[in-house]
């Protein structure tokens, strides 16, 4: 998996989770986490650290998309998610 990967999948995720997907005025996809938002270059820049075992999803958002407290805890589902998905991947399941 690669960056772009990585945020192309957790934008689906969210997608399937109901969350809403807008483009921007840049063109670029975002989840819509209710007032704040989180665009694809954004997502881009968690990676490959969010998938680190023991990462600490907020201080990374927090890091790339400074004031956005809301979108941590859905991101985290999001991202533990999309782990879960890589690990039965992984072990052919």
């Amino acid at each position: 998996m690669d960056a772009t990967e990585f945020a192309n999948t957790i934008i689906n995720l969210a997608r399937k989770k109901g969350y809403v997907i807008q483009t921007n005025r840049a063109g670029l996809d975002q989840i819509d986490f209710g007032n704040k938002k989180l665009h694809f270059d954004h997502i881009v820049k968690l990676y490959p650290a969010a998938m680190s075992e023991g990462a600490n999803i907020n201080q990374l958002i927090e890091k790339v998309a400074p004031g956005r407290p809301c979108a941590h805890k859905p991101m985290r589902e999001l991202i533990n998610r999309l782990k879960l998905i890589h690990q039965e991947t992984d072990v052919g399941v």
